[in-house]
């Protein structure tokens, strides 16, 4: 029984042996891999450095003086020249036969020159047949009016008793005069009628287009029959948002790189414009050219208007001055060497200044940039 004890114990002390043998091995390796882990772990966030502020009698910058003078807004608005007049005739009566088309391209013709007609043979019957009417109702007022008159002088012999006579010839009267009228007025109308199918040349000038027809050949509304251009006349054109700056007849001056040329606003439909309202509030502004020099080629010009204008004000160049919302500012040093903003009114803007109405005197100096 001690033997098996001693064996036992035996046993345990080799147990124990082979447990440290493994547990100072695992052990050391634990510690390093701890060690280890500290220098894995990130470090700790370090805190920024304040930023050096640097003192503003460092800054760079330059002054404006608050001075005195005139100030005035311009427009500026673009145009180009055109050296022709050019009108495109149509009848705007659909679906009639055609009479003829009296002229080719490149005729020459004169303003009134009849140049095309529509098939009219209807209303110059309707024409003719009132116009007859007329004569012949004319004629019957002309008769009924002697006859009142000899009515009156047969009625004043007699000694007035009777007015039978002259009060019929009268009733005639009236109702030949109420016809002639009425006649009169539908004639206008016919005649009126006649003459819408039929196109005159608006000016003198030159056909640069005739719609070529035959005998099945009928109207369209929209259609062109004949252009008529004239080469003689020259005009500056714009589309513009300003057109109200433009006064039908007022003289303007119109800068191009080859000079100077005086003009006068004309109404857009005498050159074949839409004279409405266009896209965007827009309309076409025409300035025809007074000078008998005319630009060659294709030119672009200027007009420059003068919209306000304020004479011995104080001003600054714009730049110096800075809006926040409604407000105007601009910035300035006191005695301390303090740069501060100082809220201004302001008012009217041209040429690179502005107008200073109050916050600053005259001589006063303020930073730009």
């Amino acid at each position: 029984m001690c033997f098996y004890r001693a064996a036992e114990a035996a046993q345990e002390e080799m147990a124990g042996d082979r447990l440290k043998k493994w547990l100072i091995p695992l052990t050391a390796l634990g510690l390093s891999a701890l060690l280890s882990g500290c220098f894995l772990l990130p470090r700790e966030a370090e805190a920024p450095a304040l930023p050096l502020v640097t003192p503003f009698a460092g800054a760079e910058y330059s002054t404006a003086a608050v001075s005195r003078g005139d100030i005035a807004l311009e427009a500026k608005v673009s145009f180009t020249y055109s050296p022709t007049r050019r009108e495109d005739l149509r009848f705007g009566v659909p679906d009639k036969p055609y009479g003829a088309v009296y002229v080719s391209a490149g005729d020459e013709v004169k303003e009134g020159d009849l140049l095309a007609e529509l098939d009219t043979s209807a209303e110059e019957a309707a024409v003719k047949a009132t116009e007859a009417e007329l004569s012949r109702l004319r004629i019957r007022l002309e008769a009924a009016q002697r006859g009142l008159e000899i009515a009156l002088e047969e009625e004043a012999l007699l000694g007035g008793w009777s007015t039978v006579s002259s009060d019929a010839r009268r009733s005639d009267v009236d109702y030949y005069t109420s016809a002639i009228a009425i006649r009169e007025k539908q004639l206008g109308e016919q005649t009126q009628a006649l003459e819408s199918l039929r196109l005159y040349a608006p000016m003198d000038g030159t056909v640069t287009y005739a719609k070529a027809i035959n005998e099945s050949s009928r109207s369209g509304r929209s259609e062109t029959v004949v252009t008529v251009t004239d080469t003689g006349s020259a005009v500056f054109v714009a589309r513009t948002a300003d057109w109200a700056l433009f006064p039908e007849g007022e003289s303007f001056l119109v800068e191009t790189q080859d000079g100077e040329y005086l003009c006068v606003a004309r109404d857009p439909a005498l050159f074949g414009l839409s004279a409405e309202l266009l896209d965007g509030g827009q309309k076409n502004v025409c300035l025809e050219l007074l000078d008998e020099e005319v630009p060659e080629g294709s030119v672009r010009g200027e007009v420059r208007l003068t919209l306000d204008r304020r004479e011995d004000v104080l001003l600054l160049p714009e730049r110096a001055v800075f809006t926040a919302g409604e407000h105007s500012y601009v910035y300035h040093e006191d005695a301390t060497g303090l740069k501060s903003a100082l809220e201004v009114q302001c008012g009217l803007r041209g040429g690179g200044y502005i107008e200073i109405v109050s916050g600053l005197e005259e001589g006063e100096y303020v930073i730009v940039g």
